[in-house]
């Protein structure tokens, strides 16, 4: 018994492994559960039994990625002491490296370029949970850094500087369109791409705080 349960085991992981590979690669409709399988080494009712079906193995492929992702590259430094303009840096360039890694730990950009240009129905509450993520840990570090006067439009603002061009770049290198025009890959630096970005973030941040600032003195330049 025991030595079934091991198999068990090992072909449900060959199987999940062998699905983010295909998933990350091809997007959901392209990744066949046929695909998938000889990758395995496994059959259909292996992959019926373990997941029930096609949607809730890209449901849990989806949550595996992500897990994966979130170890290797942390939205969060495990040092909380850090000043605000640290974590930020930190955060955009663990997006950034994500889209570059081409290991599991990329896998979940991929995944995510694909929602992006071929969403799923079916995978709205996990993508909105991931967007839900981001936002609250992106929106604690705007109103440390931008102070009590910061509005919802200026959140917003703050998240097409940081968040769209990280976003852009996994789509860039992986969507669809990419793959048509293997020119238009990005293939910088990523580290000193990350340090760039954050650069022309914290600046636009710096003046929008300054902006907030006058606003809330009423110190503005049309006098209002």
């Amino acid at each position: 018994m025991g030595t079934n349960l091991k198999h068990s085991r090992t072909t449900k992981a060959l199987l999940l492994e062998a699905a983010c590979d295909v998933f990350a690669r091809e997007g959901y409709h392209d990744g066949t559960v046929a695909k998938i399988c000889e990758a395995a080494g496994a059959n259909r009712a292996a992959v019926n039994y373990y997941f029930g079906d096609k949607e809730n193995l890209y449901r849990e492929v989806w949550k595996h990625a992500l897990a994966v992702a979130l170890e290797a590259y942390p939205l969060q430094p495990r040092d909380d002491g850090l000043p605000a303009e640290e974590r930020l840096r930190l955060y955009m360039r663990s997006l950034l490296l994500r889209a570059f890694d081409p290991g599991p730990a990329g896998r979940f950009t991929r995944l995510r370029a694909f929602e992006i240009t071929e969403p799923q129905e079916f995978l709205e509450e996990e993508r909105a949970n991931v967007r839900e993520m981001h936002d609250t840990y992106f929106g604690s570090l705007m109103r440390e850094m931008l102070g009590a006067e910061v509005t919802e439009e200026d959140l917003a603002l703050c998240r097409l500087m940081v968040m769209a061009p990280s976003l852009g770049v996994g789509i860039r290198r992986f969507a669809r369109c990419a793959r048509r025009a293997p020119h238009a890959r990005l293939e910088f630096d990523p580290e000193r791409m990350a340090e760039r970005m954050y650069r022309f973030a914290s600046a636009g941040i710096a003046d929008l705080r300054q902006a907030i600032d006058a606003r809330g003195s009423g110190d503005t330049e049309d006098g209002e």
